[in-house]
């Protein structure tokens, strides 16, 4: 009996060795933001009846977010950093679908509160700066987000018309406050892209683009 015992204890063990890894949030900026693009990814994987089915653009915006939160640390948005991010997440996916990715839900959520935080978002009330934000959100969005669901292509519609109804009222903000070279033009749409990336999740806060401005 002892001796069944012993060897059924081994091979419990055994069995548990072999599960799924435990995982951890890596403690590198750029590693941690692709990880947990990459847990949101699982995890919308995980809830689609056809996992080969393109993610809507809710989804895929809420994966891309951790990339755009990684290039909004300080006050202008890091483009290079962002890409660093989702190139990252190439490297990182096969260790971490492959181990428990579930366990890291929380710890990326304690990580980017602003990715886990849900509800509409508000738009600053200045017009400019509102104005401003949601033509710099709609370009980095239109050159991100690829998808071939009609819902999703829909929505990149409405956002590249509203990049173009806004094109004239930026340009004319923009000479009033003395932006007409490239470098200072570019300068304004990185810091209000990093305010709209902190406002909360990018498809909210592109519905309330285009509620205002489409």
């Amino acid at each position: 009996m002892r001796k069944a015992t012993i060897a059924l204890s081994a091979t419990l063990a055994l069995l548990v060795g072999c599960g799924p890894k435990k995982l951890a949030l890596p403690s590198d900026p750029i590693d941690r933001a692709a990880t947990c693009a990459i847990v949101s990814a699982a995890g919308a994987r995980a809830g689609n009846s056809d996992i080969k089915a393109d993610l809507d653009f809710a989804a895929q915006t809420r994966i891309l977010h951790y990339a755009m939160l990684a290039a909004s640390d300080g006050n202008r948005f890091d483009t290079p950093r962002a890409s660093a991010v989702v190139s990252r997440m190439s490297d990182l996916e096969g260790s971490v679908t492959s181990g428990r990715w579930q366990d890291l839900v929380q710890p990326c959520n304690e990580s980017f509160p602003l990715a886990a935080k849900g509800g509409a978002v508000e738009l600053p009330t200045q017009r400019f700066e509102a104005a401003i934000g949601c033509y710099a959100l709609a370009d980095f969005l239109t050159k991100s987000v690829t998808s071939k669901a009609p819902a999703t292509e829909a929505t990149m519609s409405e956002l590249m018309t509203m990049r173009r109804n806004l094109d004239a009222a930026i340009g004319d903000g923009l000479k009033a406050r003395g932006a007409s070279k490239y470098e200072s033009t570019l300068e304004l749409k990185q810091e209000a892209l990093v305010r709209m990336t902190r406002l909360g999740p990018p498809h909210e806060t592109a519905k309330a683009c285009t509620a205002r401005f489409g």
